[in-house]
């Protein structure tokens, strides 16, 4: 029969090895909770384009957003050619004989191509601009000329 000092050495062992699984399944409820809450602001894209229209009202904003969404498909297959453009250009670096010229060719194409999808994106959002109220507008036009901008907070109507 085990002594007194042992069980009360094996309750309190008990005890504490209780008290760290309560523990450990307590903060792993609350981690997951905040991962939850956390997760819509997470995925919604911050990019200086989108949150240009912050300031505007909800259906215009909207509207723009929906407007950059439908510029996505389009944009992001020239993007990937710019990208294949640039990989197959710095891959000719190690070529023996370095073809310079070619290379440098490589590169502007893929130059070209970022510069094509941003200007329709650009040509579309003057587009939108067009349908706005002036005060609108003129808010539109800050939060895109504040976009390059790192680190500065763009309120948000509720």
């Amino acid at each position: 029969m085990p002594s007194q000092r042992t069980l009360t050495l094996a309750l309190i062992a008990s005890v504490a090895l209780n008290l760290f699984v309560i523990g450990t399944v307590v903060g792993g409820i609350l981690v997951a909770q905040r991962f939850r809450d956390a997760a819509p602001a997470a995925n919604r894209p911050r990019q200086p384009l989108w949150t240009a229209a912050d300031a505007l009202p909800p259906e215009h904003r909207r509207a723009y957003r929906q407007l950059l969404r439908g510029e996505a498909g389009g944009v992001g297959g020239q993007m990937r050619q710019a990208r294949q453009a640039r990989r197959e250009a710095w891959t000719g670096l190690g070529a023996d004989p370095l073809d310079g010229p070619a290379i440098s060719k490589r590169l502007s194409e893929a130059r070209s191509l970022e510069m094509t999808a941003r200007g329709g994106v650009e040509d579309r959002i003057v587009t939108f601009a067009a349908t706005l109220p002036p005060k609108e507008r003129a808010e539109l036009a800050k939060g895109l000329a504040r976009g390059g901008q790192s680190g500065e907070h763009r309120p948000r109507r509720p």
